[in-house]
């Protein structure tokens, strides 16, 4: 739209020039200067006749005595130089007798026009005789009727002295018809022009005006909901470069404010961890200690106890303690600051073990391992038995949750891209056919004592959570009520 005004414009400049030069003033100056052309050649070709004639030892024309042969010769001269001259008569002006000589005349009509002893004739004559006499450029326009008719006189020069003058005339129409036809034309199209350009503008305006306001509503509604969509499909191009740009602030803008929540989520949930953490510290230490004085007493108590009964609920006893005693270390060992002693793990190797050593109660409860591991290692910097203990939570979760009806756990090992990280991954995923969850209970199993199990802590998954994170990778859990549970750990891969 921009570029069509400019040309616009253009087009109209350019118009107004071209009308201008087909004003009566203008037609009028450059036929004076067209004239001018044709006396100055007159004057020079006589100047070169002359130059010859003394070379040759002869009289020039204007100086010869006989007029008669002179006027002949100069009137050859005339034709040569106007013949080529479209409507223009000459020819030369003698001093010494006070004349006009050598004249040459395009047509008829004009001979017995300027032939004769009228007002024009005597124009002529003055205007020869004012530049032979002032030794200069001497020019008169006439109004003759409808017309006007232009004269033009320069001095001719034998040497230095001035011997005479070359004279040129030429008749115009009050305005020739074809410039004034062609002056209307440009008029025409100057006004065409100048009103295309302004309802062109107005076009534009209007469209502008109309993207604008679209942009406003956009903005708008993009202030509530950064996932909204401005549409502009018959919009200008400029509008749509605009909309495009504010679509893609609104999606980038969005995008910040999801990662933005998350972060922050994140970081409330580890600051409630940390408070957590203090607390589980404290309770942990304050019962450890009478944990070991109860369970040494029961100790003493089953070694002296004469009865069996007596001693069998001391061992039952025992064992309770051990259970609170196991439950008291994980809540110590959930509380501590995590320390890894990294080493060049192989995953596969870790994998395999791990599964190996559940294979009896995989058996007792009727469930089938299976491992989909490729022919090749995958090594990574890895705690070797906090990655051990996070497996094993995952495995005896997977068991526990298929103990009624059995089923199958299956687990995958894979390279994996990581998104905008380096260097790549290693994908460890853990298959079951279980009873699953339901969304509400998937969204709440890394919190701390969060559990769905009649004996549970909720820590094991927890736990797990933190030790994964502590080694830079990742876990996610995704479950379908009745269809079993994907867990999923993705660990950074070690430089080979």
């Amino acid at each position: 739209m921009g570029t069509l005004v400019v040309v616009l414009f253009v087009a109209v400049l350019l118009a107004i020039i071209a009308t201008l030069r087909y004003t009566k003033a203008e037609v009028l100056n450059n036929q004076r200067k067209q004239l001018a052309d044709v006396t100055r050649n007159l004057a020079r070709e006589y100047e070169d006749r002359a130059d010859q004639a003394h070379r040759s030892n002869e009289l020039p024309p204007l100086n010869s005595p006989d007029p008669k042969s002179a006027g002949e010769l100069l009137a050859l001269l005339s034709r040569v130089v106007l013949q080529n001259a479209e409507g223009v008569s000459g020819g030369f002006y003698s001093p010494t007798n006070d004349t006009l000589l050598g004249a040459y005349y395009p047509t008829e009509e004009n001979l017995q026009q300027s032939g004769d002893t009228t007002s024009e004739g005597q124009a002529i004559l003055e205007v020869a005789r004012s530049a032979t006499t002032t030794h200069q450029t001497y020019e008169k326009t006439l109004s003759a009727g409808t017309g006007i008719v232009l004269i033009n006189a320069m001095p001719v020069r034998d040497g230095y002295a001035v011997v005479g003058s070359a004279w040129s005339v030429k008749r115009l129409a009050d305005l020739p018809g074809a410039n004034r036809f062609r002056a209307y034309l440009i008029t025409a199209a100057l006004g065409t022009a100048a009103l295309a350009s302004v309802l062109l503008t107005l076009l534009v305006i209007r469209n502008l005006q109309g993207g604008v306001r679209k942009i406003e509503s956009g903005l708008q509604t993009l202030e509530g909901n950064l996932g909204s969509h401005i549409d502009t499909m018959n919009e200008p191009a400029e509008i749509q470069y605009i909309v495009h740009a504010i679509n893609r602030l609104g999606r980038t803008l969005k995008g910040k404010m999801e990662h933005e929540k998350e972060i922050e989520e994140q970081l409330r949930h580890a600051e409630r961890l940390a408070s957590l953490g203090r607390l589980v510290a404290g309770v942990a230490h304050e019962v450890r200690n009478p944990l070991a004085t109860i369970r040494l007493r029961v100790q003493m108590c089953r070694r002296d106890a004469a009865e069996a009964k007596v001693k069998e609920s001391c061992q039952v006893a025992l064992e309770e303690i051990e259970r609170l005693n196991s439950i008291v270390n994980r809540l110590l060992n959930f509380a501590r600051p995590i320390h890894l002693q990294l080493e060049a793990v192989d995953l596969k190797g870790l994998v395999q073990e791990r599964m190996r050593s559940f294979e009896e109660i995989a058996l007792k409860n009727q469930v089938q391992l299976m491992t989909n591991l490729p022919n090749r290692r995958f090594l990574t910097m890895v705690d070797r038995d906090r990655m051990a203990q996070v497996f094993d939570n995952i495995i005896q979760n997977a068991l526990d949750a298929m103990a009624e009806h059995g089923g199958t756990l299956s687990v995958t090992l894979a390279s994996h891209t990581r998104e905008n990280e380096a260097p790549p991954g290693v994908s460890v995923e853990f298959q079951d056919t279980g009873k699953g969850m339901d969304e509400t209970v998937a969204g709440h199993v890394f919190d701390p004592f969060f559990t769905t199990k009649p004996s549970g802590t909720g820590l094991g998954l927890s736990i797990s959570h933190e030790l994964v994170q502590a080694h830079g990778g990742d876990i996610k859990i995704v479950s379908e009520q009745g269809r079993g549970t994907n867990v999923s750990i993705t660990i950074p891969q070690a430089h080979s």
